[in-house]
């Protein structure tokens, strides 16, 4: 890769294992804007609502820019995907607010899809009226981003019912696509070819690792048991996805992620470990 090509990195709560604010096993907020900040990153997402505060001060005396925020609800549950689109709207103003570029719109790990994820074959679809419905939420909760002054980009996910290239391509003509490389492995996806495809539809990339060995027994299971590993101690291609970042002129966020169980392993370490990994192949 040619080592001209500036990478804008940053991490979030995620790589603590903050998927929810109200977490009982969460870190404190500061643990991980400090964690970041000495791992050598330039930025955070937001993270869960109601997790980070909402201050400009808190990310400006760390060195740190927010990337953008998400929303991770049921959208594919037609009773909450309204409170859902209510709180990408809340999310979408606090990032507007704090410099942030994008919101994410992520449907959350549901317990029938979390046991075959990553197994196209077994996971059971939406019919045509939820998924029309869902579809409908994705575009309430895009909408309530461009209002703000963001981009929305819609984030398949392992476990949810935007995983597999059926459930994705129905949905692209709504926003763009935040390319999660762990995800895209955790469902045999490629992520070079998704980012050569359609560059322009990728509006920011989540860098992650996979272990498939460590995949077993349902998304939750597969986090717990560490599937998502540092950078180059999986099996993701990155030293392709780099190289195609630079050769498509990708230059959105770059966020390291983990995703773990809170209070397990080294967070700051392994962020360390994984942008040595990116800086070996610059």
């Amino acid at each position: 890769m040619d080592g001209a090509v500036t990478l804008r990195l940053a991490s979030g709560p995620v790589s603590w294992g903050v998927d929810f604010a109200e977490g009982p096993s969460n870190p404190p907020w500061s643990d991980v804007l400090d964690g970041i900040a000495a791992a050598g990153y330039a930025g955070t997402e937001l993270g869960p609502l109601g997790f980070l505060p909402t201050r400009r001060d808190e990310l400006g005396r760390r060195g740190l820019r927010l990337a953008g925020g998400f929303v991770f609800e049921p959208l594919h549950d037609p009773v909450r995907a309204s409170d859902a689109v209510r709180l990408a709207e809340r999310v979408a103003a606090a990032v507007a607010e704090l410099g942030g570029e994008y919101l994410l719109i992520i449907d959350a790990v549901s317990p029938e899809r979390s046991m075959t994820a990553g197994r196209g074959e077994r996971a059971r679809r939406l019919s045509a009226g939820r998924r029309d419905a869902m579809g409908e939420a994705i575009a309430a909760a895009a909408a309530a981003a461009i209002a703000a002054g963001l981009r929305p980009l819609l984030h398949p996910h392992a476990g949810t019912y935007v995983e597999f290239v059926d459930e994705i391509e129905p949905l692209r003509s709504i926003c763009g696509v935040c390319l999660d490389t762990g995800h895209f492995a955790y469902a045999g996806l490629d992520p070079v070819a998704f980012l050569v495809e359609d560059p322009t539809a990728v509006g920011s990339i989540h860098l992650k690792d996979l272990d498939p060995s460590r995949t077993r027994d349902g998304f939750w299971s597969a986090v717990a048991a560490g599937a998502f590993v540092p950078l180059g101690q999986g099996s993701v291609d990155l030293p392709a996805v780099l190289e195609t970042i630079a050769d498509t002129g990708f230059d959105g966020w770059i966020v390291v992620e983990q995703d773990r169980i809170p209070g397990s392993g080294d967070p700051v370490g392994d962020l360390v470990a994984s942008r040595r990994f990116l800086e070996s192949l610059r």
